[in-house]
């Protein structure tokens, strides 16, 4: 029987994912588990569901999208291959590490894909300065199992300026902290991964999560009105705010 752990309050200690020390043999196998993980739990075709519904909404056949703490790059790539299907498709890649932007420019290239169509930049989304107003980048601006490794100040700051920079919308995508959620997390690291790292971080990133509640709350914070949330497997939310369309 497992044991699961109080989840009344956020539990936010660092991931061992996140270790800048982390050697890269152990990095490889946790990154080769969270692609199953993220298969399996069905992330990428939500996502894309998710903004095709957003630009047939608004009449768009072509859009950018950002998506802000793109790791490595594989989930947007994937979320690009899929999307450019159906739309015409610029996707941007921001994030803090310069190796994790290195390798997904890499993997662009070897995925067939040009810097047209895919690019990556390494930004810090969360500087001081990011709270500072800026001129819409990109249609659509995504982040994706991301809040839950800050403070609620800081998702706030992320929420005002994926707000300045989105001319359509923002969809934010993230565990949602409940006992159920805690215990698929366990079970679902331990059984799709033979990683030690993923089989912490799977369970402490749940932990770390907020609630439907809470994450409502601090959109409420970042000025966010009309804000949507959705529930969907395994135990995740998506928030979406849309901006309102300008009047012609």
């Amino acid at each position: 029987m497992l044991f699961v752990p109080d989840l009344k309050r956020r539990h936010l200690v660092p991931e061992r994912m996140d270790d800048p020390q982390l050697p890269i043999a152990e990095h490889e196998l946790a990154l080769r588990g969270l692609r199953r993980i993220n298969r399996f739990s069905g992330t990428i075709s939500h996502l894309a569901h998710t903004i095709l519904v957003l630009a047939a909404r608004r009449g768009q056949r072509s859009i950018t999208v950002l998506d802000i703490g793109c790791a490595n790059g594989e989930n947007l790539i994937a979320l690009h291959r899929r999307l450019s299907k159906h739309l015409s498709l610029t996707s941007i890649g921001w994030d803090i590490s310069p190796y994790a932007v290195e390798s997904a420019t890499s993997l662009t290239e070897k995925s067939g894909f040009n810097h047209n169509e895919i690019r990556f930049e390494q930004v810090d989304a969360l500087a001081k300065a990011s709270s500072e107003q800026h001129a819409p980048l990109a249609d659509i601006v995504i982040n994706s199992l991301f809040m839950h490794h800050f403070d609620e100040n800081a998702v706030v700051e992320l929420l005002k300026r994926s707000a300045s920079l989105a001319r359509i919308a923002i969809v934010a995508d993230d565990l949602n902290r409940t006992s159920l959620g805690w215990t698929l997390a366990k079970l679902g690291c331990w059984i799709l991964s033979r990683s030690p790292v993923v089989h912490f971080d799977g369970p402490q990133s749940v932990r770390a999560a907020f609630t439907t509640q809470e994450i409502l709350a601090l959109a409420h914070r970042a000025g966010l009105e009309g804000v949507q949330l959705t529930k969907h497997w395994p135990e995740r939310y998506t928030l979406i705010w849309e901006k309102a369309a300008a009047v012609s």
